[in-house]
C-alpha cells in the first residue's frame, strides 16, 4: 500500500515532538532521594522511598523500588528516627514469620520506632523477593521470555533484580531478623542468600548464550525489532573491533576492572562473614560449627589484611586451637595501634562453594576465651551507581552519509566521600579500628563485568537494527514525499532516537560502599565510643556473651547511625 505523504509527515512530526520531551535515567530520577540518604536526612529519605514504592508497586521497576525502600527503612531503624504518627503495619506476606505476625497484632503504641521500621523493612524485602521469585518461575516456563526483549531498550524491560541484589536482599533480611531476635528466620535468609549466589552463576551463563545466539542471527541475516520490522545483517564482532568504537568500550571496561577484587563470581564476602558469625555463635550442633569454619576460611581469603579474621577462624578450627598457646582476653592485634596484622596469603578468586586450605594462625591471633565478646560492624559510604556514555557505533551501510550512529551504554561510577573507617574506644581506653571485610564496589563491578558482554551485544544490535530500518524508511519517504518529507522524517527520527536511546542505569543506590568489622573483648563497663570522620556517638552494650554493634555512615559528613543486638546471651 502506498504511503500518503501528508499523513506520514504529520505522524513523524508528532512522534518527534513527543520524543523531544526526553526521558530521564533512573539515576536522574532518584537523585533527590539519594542525596537525602547520603546527607543523613532519613525522614525525607523514608518519605520519598515510601512514595516511590507505592507509586511503582505494579510498575516494571517495582522490585528495585522495594529494595531501596527496604534498605532505607533499615537506616531509619539504625537512626531510631521518630515513626509516623500512626505506624504503618507491614504489608501482608505470603509466609509471615512469627516476628511479623506478633508485631502486626500488637497495638501501635506498643511498637517502638526501631521495631516498626525494621518490620516494615522486612515487608519491603519480602515483596521484592516474591516478585523476583515470580519472574524466575515464569522464565523457567518460557525459555524465550528474555530473548523476546533482546531488542527492546533495556531500560524499558522489567527490572528482575541483579545477581548481587538478590544476595544482598537476603543478607539484609537476615540482619533484620537478628535485630528482631528471630534467629531461626535469620538462618533461613542466610541459606537463601547462598543459594542466590549459586543461581546467579547459572543465570549469567544462560544470558551470555542467548546474546551470542542473537549475535549469530544478526550476522547471518538480520533480526527484527520489537515492532516486528526486519533489520539488515549486522556483525557484532566487527563493530567491537572498530577503532572509533572500541576506545569507548575500553574506557567503560577500565572503570569496572579498576574496582574488582578477587572475590569470585556473585560472591558477597559480607554475606559469607555474616554466615560465619551466626553459625559460630548460634551453633546448635557440630554441623553448624563446621559450616562456620568453612565460612571463616573463605573470609580469610576475601579479607587477607583484616587483623580480626584469624582470631575468629582459630576459634572454630580445632587443629589451630590445639596449636595456639593459652591467651589473654580476646583483643585485636590492631588494638590501640590502628595497624594491621600480617596478611594471610590471598587466593585468586574464591567462589561461593570453595573450600580453601586451612590457614595457619597469624602472629597475634588467639582462640576465643571465656568472657563476653563484641563485634562492631561498620557500613560506610555509597555503592557505585550507573551513568551512561554515548558511543558512536558503525552501521556498515552504503546509504546516504549514514556510517555511524550514537548508542547509549551504561558505565559504573564509584562514589567517594565516605568515612574510611570507624574507631572504637572502650571505657578502659583501649582502641580498635574497623577493617575491610567486603567491598561492595567490587561486588557491583564484578556483576557489571559479567553482564557487560550481554549489554554490549544487545545494545549494538538493537541500535543498529533500528538505525538501518530508519534509513530504509527515509529512502522510501524520499521517493514518495520528496526531499521535504525525507528531511522532516530525519529530524523526527533523530529526536526519537535521542529520547529513547537511553542506557539502563537502574541499580540499587542505597547500598554501602564497604562493610568493615572489629572484634573486641567487651569492656567491664560495656561503654564504647564510636568515631568516624569527626562524627562521634557512645553506646553501652548489653550484658551478654556476644553482642553486635551495627554502625552506618552514609557519608563522612553525615551523623553516625548506631544500634546493637544480642547474638548470644
Amino acid at each position: 500500500m502506498p504511503i500518503r505523504p501528508r499523513r506520514l509527515i504529520t505522524a513523524v512530526l508528532l512522534l518527534g515532538s513527543l520524543a523531544l520531551t526526553g526521558c530521564q535515567t533512573y539515576t536522574e530520577q532518584t537523585a533527590s532521594r539519594d542525596s537525602a540518604v547520603r546527607s543523613g536526612d532519613l525522614a525525607s529519605a523514608v518519605a520519598q522511598a515510601d512514595k516511590d514504592a507505592e507509586k511503582n508497586r505494579d510498575s516494571k521497576d517495582a522490585i528495585l523500588y522495594r529494595l531501596e525502600q527496604g534498605a532505607i527503612l533499615r537506616s531509619a531503624a539504625l537512626g531510631n528516627i521518630p515513626a509516623p504518627a500512626v505506624p504503618a503495619k507491614t504489608e501482608a506476606a505470603a509466609n509471615q514469620t512469627q516476628t511479623n505476625q506478633a508485631i502486626n497484632e500488637a497495638p501501635a503504641a506498643a511498637v517502638s520506632p526501631r521495631i516498626a521500621y525494621l518490620t516494615r523493612s522486612v515487608a519491603a524485602f519480602d515483596e521484592a523477593a516474591r516478585r523476583i521469585d515470580d519472574y524466575e518461575a515464569k522464565a523457567k516456563l518460557s525459555v524465550s521470555a528474555e530473548s523476546a526483549a533482546l531488542l527492546t531498550n533495556q531500560a524499558n524491560i522489567p527490572y528482575r533484580g541483579r545477581g548481587y541484589d538478590k544476595v544482598m536482599l537476603h543478607t539484609y533480611q537476615a540482619l533484620n531478623y537478628l535485630q528482631l531476635g528471630d534467629s531461626d528466620a535469620a538462618r533461613v535468609e542466610l541459606n537463601r542468600a547462598l543459594q542466590r549466589q549459586r543461581d546467579a552463576v547459572e543465570a549469567n551463563a544462560k544470558r551470555i548464550a542467548e546474546a551470542q545466539k542473537l549475535a549469530n542471527e544478526a550476522k547471518s541475516g538480520g533480526v527484527q525489532d520489537e515492532k516486528g520490522r526486519q533489520g539488515s545483517s549486522y556483525d557484532v564482532d566487527q563493530a567491537k573491533s572498530d577503532p572509533r568504537t572500541s576506545a569507548g568500550f575500553s574506557a567503560i571496561e577500565g572503570k569496572f576492572n579498576a574496582a574488582i577484587l578477587p572475590y569470585g563470581d556473585y560472591v558477597n564476602p559480607f554475606t559469607t562473614f555474616l554466615d560465619a558469625l551466626v553459625f559460630t555463635h548460634q551453633a546448635a550442633d557440630a554441623s553448624d560449627l563446621e559450616r562456620a569454619r568453612k565460612s571463616w576460611e573463605r573470609v580469610l581469603n576475601f579479607a587477607p589484611s583484616n587483623p580480626y579474621v584469624p582470631a575468629d577462624y582459630t576459634a572454630v578450627e580445632p587443629d589451630l586451637q590445639r596449636q595456639a598457646a593459652p591467651a589473654a582476653p580476646v583483643a585485636s592485634p590492631a588494638a590501640g595501634t590502628g595497624t594491621a596484622a600480617p596478611a594471610v596469603a590471598v587466593a585468586a578468586a574464591v567462589t561461593a562453594d570453595t573450600t580453601v586450605a586451612p590457614a595457619a594462625p597469624s602472629p597475634g591471633s588467639q582462640p576465643m576465651t571465656p568472657g563476653s565478646l563484641t563485634y562492631v560492624i561498620f557500613e560506610t559510604g555509597s555503592a557505585p551507581y550507573r551513568d551512561q556514555t554515548r558511543i558512536d557505533i558503525p552501521l556498515f551501510l552504503v546509504t546516504d552519509g549514514i556510517s555511524y550512529v550514537g548508542a547509549a551504554f551504561p558505565r559504573i561510577e564509584t562514589v567517594s566521600g565516605q568515612a574510611p573507617s570507624l574507631t572504637i574506644t572502650t571505657g578502659e581506653g583501649a582502641g580498635y579500628t574497623t577493617a575491610l571485610v567486603a567491598s561492595i564496589d567490587s561486588v557491583v563491578a564484578l556483576d557489571f563485568k559479567n553482564e557487560w558482554p550481554t549489554i554490549l551485544t544487545k545494545t549494538l544490535i538493537s541500535t543498529a537494527t533500528k538505525a538501518t530500518i530508519d534509513a530504509i524508511l527515509q529512502k522510501q519517504i524520499q521517493d514518495q514525499a520528496g526531499s521535504t518529507g525525507a528531511f522532516l522524517f530525519k529530524l523526527a527520527s533523530a529526536a526519537t532516537q535521542a529520547a529513547v536511546n537511553i542506557a539502563d542505569t537502574r541499580t540499587w543506590r542505597s547500598l554501602p560502599k564497604e562493610f568493615q568489622y572489629a572484634r573486641l573483648a567487651t569492656p567491664a563497663n560495656r561503654i564504647l565510643t564510636l568515631s568516624a570522620a569527626g562524627q562521634t556517638t557512645t553506646i553501652q552494650v548489653e550484658p551478654a556473651a556476644v553482642n553486635v554493634v551495627y554502625v552506618k555512615s552514609p557519608a563522612a559528613s553525615a551523623p553516625l547511625l548506631a544500634t546493637q543486638f544480642i547474638l548470644k546471651k
